[in-house]
């Protein structure tokens, strides 16, 4: 039985519970890191900051009404209707003033110049239209779904 005391008392030193505690970590973070480095999104999925995107389906006909590519003034606007969208939680969905939309018509042009939430939203620089000029926020899913990006080649050959 006092040998059984004596090894517990040589493991609780302080030099003893540093090398245990060193190795722990060390494993953990042998298994951690990789799996970390996996969930990281990959930033080649996210459209290039600076690149131009033309609307080419979902324009509206009427800048006042309709159907219609919106992009919104509020970027917490644009997250919260993504989110019901996503997540078909209608209850919780903001009311978003009208006043702060804007409907694209077809072929209007827009920037990338951030991506926002994980590229669930980008804000964007309207390149087209009466609001040319003017930043405003467009969901992830309508960029994709909706706009092309241009090809900035020079074609002179």
């Amino acid at each position: 039985m006092f040998h059984k005391i004596k090894s517990i008392h040589e493991l609780f030193t302080l030099k003893n519970v540093k090398a245990h505690m060193f190795k722990r970590i060390f494993l953990l973070g042998l298994l951690v890191i990789p799996f970390a480095q996996g969930l990281e999104k990959d930033e080649s999925e996210y459209p290039q900051i600076g690149s131009i995107w033309q609307l080419v389906k979902n324009g509206s006909h009427n800048l006042s009404s309709g159907p219609g590519q919106v992009v919104y003034f509020l970027s917490s606007d644009a997250y919260h209707t993504y989110m019901s969208r996503e997540f078909q939680m209608w209850d919780s969905f903001s009311t978003v003033d009208t006043r702060n939309l804007v409907r694209l018509q077809k072929n209007d042009a827009l920037k990338i110049l951030d991506i926002k939430f994980e590229g669930a939203i980008y804000k964007v620089e309207l390149l087209d239209g009466f609001h040319k000029g003017k930043k405003y926020y467009l969901i992830g899913e309508e960029l994709k779904k909706n706009f092309e990006q241009e090809n900035n080649q020079d074609e002179n050959v």
